[in-house]
This record gives structure tokens, sequence and C-alpha cells, in this order.
């Protein structure tokens, strides 16, 4: 679970272009790379304020993920969003490249939950016939049924 979880946190080192670098300046790099791609040229400030935006929408994110929903992007296997089929011949907006990149966080967080639910399981206690028959014994002393007349709606 812990190896897992490693997956998620945001202070591991990440592998980017045969450089190892931290979350943050991974995803500046692939912020940098799809500026200059998939679309018309921005100039300084233009690219400043979408590096803003894209930084905004995915920062609180691992940086493998943010790579994977670029990678399915290229090779235009992105995830559908809403229904609606998505324009390969420009780059994602910040927030659809966020919802690529959770998307691609998903089947780890769902194989996180089932490790949890594994672990939190508790051995299932089979109990003989014979117990069985005296625990009902024992409480068919304890608890004496009540017999109610329909008649007047009173116990018995």
């Amino acid at each position: 679970m812990v190896e897992l979880d490693g997956y998620l946190r945001l202070d591991q080192p990440v592998e980017y272009r045969d450089a190892v670098l931290n979350n943050n300046a991974a995803i500046a790099a692939m912020i940098a790379a799809l500026l200059l791609k998939g679309g018309r040229k921005l100039d300084k400030e233009e690219s400043d304020a979408a590096t803003e935006d894209y930084l905004d929408a995915i920062e609180d994110l691992p940086a493998w993920a943010v790579r994977e929903a670029i990678r399915r992007w290229n090779r235009a296997e992105s995830s559908r969003l809403d229904g609606k089929p998505h324009n390969y011949d420009f780059r994602p907006s910040p927030p659809t490249l966020r919802r690529l990149a959770l998307h691609a966080i998903t089947p780890l967080r769902g194989r996180m939950l089932e490790l949890q639910k594994l672990l939190n399981a508790e051995e299932l206690i089979e109990y003989s016939d014979e117990h069985r028959k005296r625990m009902l014994e024992r409480l068919a002393d304890v608890v004496k049924p009540r017999v109610i007349s329909l008649e007047k709606g009173e116990a018995a």
C-alpha cells in the first residue's frame, strides 16, 4: 500500500526526458513543451498567462499522470469527456488536461481502495450448528415473545 501511495505523492522524484526532476519542475517542463506545439504561436504575455492557467489546473497532480494525459492526447487516445470527441489538432485546455490526468489516476486510486478494504477485512467467524442452537436457546430465555392482540392492539 505504501508503494502505491508513493505514486500520488508530489515529493517523489520524476524522470522526464532523461533528467530526474522534482514534481514541479517536471510539470513546468511539460507545460513548456505543450505550449510550443498544437495551435497558434503565443507571445510572451500569452505564454505566461497560459502557463499560469495550466499550473493552476495541474499543480496538485503527480507529474506522471500529467505526462500520461499528454501522451494519450498526442496519440488521440484520450478519454471522452462529457461524451464529446476531442480536437487533437490543438493542445488541451487546462481544465481538459486536468480531467484527463485525473482519469489516469483513477485506476490507481481504485486499486488502493480495494487493497485498503482487504487490509481492513476481518476474518469471518463460522459457528458450529451446536453453538448456534445453544445461543438461540439462551436468547429464548432472555427474550420472551410478546403476543399482540389484534382486536385490542395491546400486548398480552
